[in-house]
């Protein structure tokens, strides 16, 4: 039996990981997969495989067939030059995996590694909680990072007239708890068990997708608007190319605001029922994600 190593990171939120190792150890192969946080004192040279996340990667060894998968671009200070460091020094893999076209052009390999798409995916627990009574107006899950400028966001629901709630379900920082955390319509949830975000995020009607149109967010696949999706949330999100580009290809219509929320309330009094049926979003399960992206066919040829 052919072993494969996932490099996790204490410092990056990567469910590709379990969703992997859950898929593929449970298919009857010659090869299984391993989360490197699981396991003590071990090398590279002790399995046949090593996936890793860069980041920047300079490790390996010629004896261990390498795989990179891209999740996301550089962020932060000087973003574009950082995905150019990547590009130039970071190690040559047998097998590059990218999270979408935009990305993948984005770093612009030339060194001609096999590449592929594999996105990102929803887990099943998200589908079981797509009737639930409705106890908030709107929920926002994910990061409030000062690049997220989410705070823009909670100004515009601490200042509405009519006070409509916003469940806010993710780690607080700072800046955020001091400015927001007594205003009586936006509710803090904390961090919580993965499980457990769905069970708080389906309580709401609308599940807002407030991104920023600026580099490299705009280009990037959004988790939480797949989860949204899973959950039949009406789905409010900002205008941006990521968002523009996955509502044409998957014939589907969001309630569109701008980045200054001026149209929101406007929109949240007009919008009528999205109308998207369960099949179509299943597409984004972690299981189709993962068997529709190629993965299998390339780990049997390169073990």
């Amino acid at each position: 039996m052919k072993k494969i190593v996932m490099m996790r990171s204490t410092k990056s939120y990567l469910p590709q990981i379990d969703a992997s190792i859950n898929y593929f150890n449970s298919k009857d192969l010659n090869y299984k997969l391993y989360d490197s946080s699981a396991i003590d004192g071990f090398t590279l040279r002790d399995f046949d495989a090593v996936w890793t996340f860069p980041g920047i990667d300079i490790h390996g060894t010629k004896e261990v067939p390498i795989i990179q998968e891209y999740v996301s671009l550089s962020t932060g200070i000087f973003p574009k030059l950082k995905n150019k460091i990547k590009r130039r020094i970071n190690t040559v893999p047998a097998l590059r995996i990218f999270l979408n076209q935009l990305v993948e052009s984005e770093m612009n390999f030339t060194d001609g590694v096999e590449s592929l798409q594999r996105d990102m995916g929803v887990d099943d627990l998200f589908f079981r909680f797509r009737e639930q009574v409705k106890l908030y107006d709107c929920v926002y899950i994910g990061s409030m990072a000062k690049e997220r400028k989410t705070e823009k966001l909670l100004r515009h629901f601490k200042e509405q007239k009519e006070k409509r709630t916003i469940l806010m379900i993710g780690t607080v920082p700072d800046h955020i708890h001091k400015e927001f955390g007594k205003v009586e319509n936006i509710i803090f949830t904390g961090d919580v068990p993965y499980q457990d975000v769905p069970k708080y995020a389906s309580q709401a009607v609308y599940g807002i997708n407030y991104m920023p149109d600026t580099y490299p967010f705009n280009l990037q696949t959004s988790t939480k608007l797949l989860e949204y999706l899973a959950m039949d949330l009406k789905i409010i999100t900002t205008d941006y190319q990521w968002v523009n580009q996955f509502m044409e290809q998957q014939n589907m219509n969001f309630i569109t605001i701008n980045e200054s929320l001026e149209n929101l309330d406007t929109q949240l009094d007009q919008s009528k029922p999205q109308g998207i049926c369960e099949e179509a979003v299943r597409a984004f399960s972690w299981s189709n994600i993962i068997k529709n992206a190629g993965i299998e066919e390339k780990l049997n040829q390169l073990l």
